[in-house]
Formats: structure tokens, sequence, C-alpha cells
């Protein structure tokens, strides 16, 4: 099994692989529930996406929580990646 962070990073390249404009916010909520969020105003600039959990925001992922990136490696498989 891959490190969750390497995972992570995989994630998110193939994030930017589907949308490749715009910038996100990728957050997670109480409940432990990932949504990404669209930045109004920045839909054509170049693919940037930051992270939010527990009031703690970067735009690396490898400054987040193991839970929060394997939350968010599961929301991308299941919303953006076809099987």
């Amino acid at each position: 099994m891959a490190n969750i962070y390497d995972e992570g990073k995989s994630a998110v390249a193939a994030l930017a692989k589907t949308r490749q404009r715009g910038s996100y916010h990728a957050v997670r909520d109480p409940e432990g529930a990932v949504t990404l969020w669209s930045v109004q105003g920045e839909e054509r600039g170049p693919f940037r996406i930051t992270f939010a959990n527990r009031g703690r925001i970067s735009g690396n992922i490898e400054e987040m929580p193991p839970e929060f990136v394997k939350a968010f490696v599961e929301y991308v498989r299941r919303s953006f990646l076809k099987k």
C-alpha cells in the first residue's frame, strides 16, 4: 500500500487533470465528509487548490492530517475517477 500522502498527491494530480482551470477549496466538515468548492472569479485561471480542515488551511496536502488526506482521496475517487 502506498503512503497516504503519495495517494493524496496522486488524487490532486488526477483532479488537476479533470479540472484543468480554476481555483478550488477542498473542505472537510466536522462529520468527516470532504467537499470541493470552486472560487468564483477564478474559473479561467490555472488550476489551484487549497485544503481546509478544522480551521487549518494549506496549499500543500502534505501539511494536512492523515484523516483529511484519506477522506480527500476517497472523495476524488468517488466523484471524479471512473472505475
